[in-house]
Parts: structure tokens; sequence; C-alpha cells
């Protein structure tokens, strides 16, 4: 019989005071369930990549108040017989889609070599970010997970679309 547990579950707004909250719990689980260390090192390292893009690079701010209820951001972490799925999701632009289904079909087209040489490729020429990023999250999160990102767009209206990921990380 599969063991089932559901690690975090948040939904609603992030900032950085939840995100310390979300990972000390994410910690404390990890930690007390005796987890080999390189998989608590990479379900944690993972856990703040998707919450670092959740927080910078949520499209929204104070006015779309009504949007964010119906469509909160949400970060979810279960354990599925030793294995780990992140599900994430929040609010993006529509003219910023097209670019995030080219990056992340681009990387799911990745072996690891090609991935890792990617990362160090994209490390040597970061550039930060009004946002205050590097773009490295989404290549961080397919190197670690070793496994493709599944993801799906849902069109709010002609402005916004909800983004929704699933990253899977095997024992």
């Amino acid at each position: 019989m599969k063991s089932y547990d559901v690690v975090v579950n948040h939904k609603g707004f992030i900032n950085l005071g939840i995100i310390d909250n979300i990972l000390h719990q994410l910690k404390t689980f990890l930690f007390h369930k005796d987890h080999e260390k390189l998989l608590r090192k990479r379900v944690y390292s993972l856990s703040v990549e998707c919450l670092d893009n959740i927080l910078k690079h949520s499209d929204l701010n104070e006015q779309h108040h009504e949007l964010i209820k119906s469509y909160p951001p949400r970060f979810i972490i279960e354990k599925i017989a030793g294995d780990f799925i992140i599900h994430t999701g929040n609010i993006v632009f529509n003219k910023n889609m097209n670019e995030l289904i080219l990056k992340l079909e681009k990387l799911n087209n990745l072996d690891l070599e090609d991935i890792n040489a990617l990362y160090k490729k994209s490390l040597a020429n970061a550039e930060i970010s009004e946002k205050g990023g590097a773009g490295l999250g989404l290549i961080v999160m397919a190197k670690t997970t070793r496994q493709k990102i599944k993801f799906d767009f849902e069109k709010i209206n002609n402005e916004f679309s909800y983004f929704a990921m699933q990253l899977n990380l095997k024992k």
C-alpha cells in the first residue's frame, strides 16, 4: 500500500513572512520523517525556487484584489510513496505567456547534460532583471528534478492567465 502525505498546502497571498513559515514547516517535516539528505536538500531547494518565483513573478498588485480571491497563488507539496510532487500556481500577464511556454518547452526537450551546460552558460552571463532575478529559476528546477516540468495556463481574461506548474522529484 502506498503512503500519501500533504506536506504543505498553501493557497493565498504570499509574502516573505509566509514563505518563512512554509519553509519552516517543510524543514520540520523533512527532518522528522528521516528522509535521505540529498532528497531533503532537493525538495527544500526546489521549494525555495518555486516560492521565489511566485513572489517575484506574479503579475498582480493591490488593484487586482478580486482576481487574487478567485485565482490565489498556490504552493502544495505532496509525498506519494517516497516521491515528492510540488504544485505551484500564480497569475501572469498573457503577454508573458508565450515566452514562458517557449522556455519550459525548451527545457523539457533538453537532456540533463544539456540542462547543466545551459545552467553554467546562464550563470556566467546572468544579469539581474528589474524583478530581481537572473533567469535561472526554471533551469534550476529542471536541473534539480531531472524530470520534465508539467505546466498549464488557464486564460482568466484578455490581460491575465493562471500559470500552474508541477514538479516531480523521484526518490
